[in-house]
Formats: C-alpha cells, structure tokens, sequence
C-alpha cells in the first residue's frame, strides 16, 4: 500500500507541475488558488447542506484541485515561501472543517445520528494527522507516514457524495472514520520511535 501510494503521488505531483509551469507563467500566484479553493469548499458546504451531493462533488474536486495546484505553481515560479506555506497549511485545516461541518449539520438535520458520530470522528482525526505532522516537523523530525492523508480523505469523500443516491457515503464515512485513525496512530508511532532514537543517540546510549 506504501508503494502504491509513493507511485500515485509522485505521478499526480508531476502532473500538476506540468499544469503549475504553465499558470505560474500566466501570473497566477499560488495565494490566489489558496483562496480559490477555499472559497470553492464554501460553496460546496452549501451544496452538502442543501443535499445536491452530486454537485458539491464536482466543486468538491475543484476545489481539491486549486488546492493541489497551488504548491505545483509556487515550485513552479519563484518557489516556495514560508509565508505561502503557511496560509496553505491553515487554510487547508479551514477547508476541511468548513465541509465536515456541513456533513454533520445535513446527517443531525436528517437524524442520521451515527452517520453524524463518523463525520466527527473523521473531522478530529483529520484534524490530528495534520497536527501531527505540523508538530513532527516543528521539531525537526519528516512525518508523512500513513495512508489516509489529506488528498485521500477528499477523494474517498468525492467518491461517497458521488454515489450517495446509491448509498455510498456512509460507506465512505466509516472507513474514512476508521483509516483516519490509524494514521494518526501511525505517525505517533514514527515519530516517537524516531525521537526516542534520537535522544540515545544524543545521550551517547
């Protein structure tokens, strides 16, 4: 599965590269893509929460696409910025909470109460593998193990809002709901292992 994921990633990377070369020569900064996909993950809040799952999937992966571009245009221009880097980082966090909010208001207003609990188990662990990375790599140490990360996590939800006429979603939700999870247990046990290893190393152990 690691494999697997390495070959998709570094193929989608060169892809949008590809597309980053030619906007970055267009004038398109990657701050305007941040925002374009943020104000997209709005959109598609008010289409989940209106139950149009179809269309809010479409925006959706607009959106998810802006957000990939976006690095793909800043090594594509000038480069990457610690300023850019950030605001991507928050504004992501931003986009997710925004759709996972209005998935748990649609499945409470509908009295899908369990479907409910997996739209908040999927938030806060989505929200804990990023945390863990963030503080990973604030103390020096790489942290991108596991398998359902970021781009996962949108594809699996386009993919349930798609076909929810047909059921899918809550599907989707619950192995997001279990995946989630055991990526965050994942990369604490990489970095605590990598720390740990570290500090013997540090301590002449």
């Amino acid at each position: 599965m690691v494999n697997l994921k390495t070959t998709y990633t570094l193929g989608a990377r060169r892809g949008f590269y590809k597309l980053g070369v030619i906007l970055a020569a267009r004038g398109v900064t990657p701050d305007v893509l941040t925002a374009a996909g943020v104000a997209l993950s709005v959109v598609a809040a008010g289409l989940i929460v209106s139950g149009h799952f179809f269309w809010a999937a479409l925006t959706f992966l607009i959106a998810a696409v802006c957000d990939a571009l976006d690095g793909a245009v800043a090594r594509a221009g000038r480069g990457p910025t610690r300023s850019g880097a950030f605001l991507d980082s928050t504004l992501d966090r931003v986009s997710e909470i925004i759709t996972f909010g209005a998935l748990a208001f649609y499945m409470a207003r509908e009295g899908r109460l369990w479907e409910l609990v997996a739209v908040l188990v999927c938030l806060g662990s989505a929200l804990m593998v990023s945390y863990a990375r963030a503080r990973a790599e604030a103390l020096g140490t790489d942290c991108k193990v596991g398998f359902m990360s970021r781009p996962e996590r949108l594809v699996g939800l386009a993919i349930g809002f798609v076909f929810e006429p047909w059921g899918l979603l809550p599907f989707m939700l619950v192995l997001i709901a279990v995946l989630t999870p055991m990526t965050v247990v994942h990369r604490l046990v990489h970095v605590m292992r990598k720390l740990r290893a570290e500090e013997r190393t540090a301590a002449g152990l």
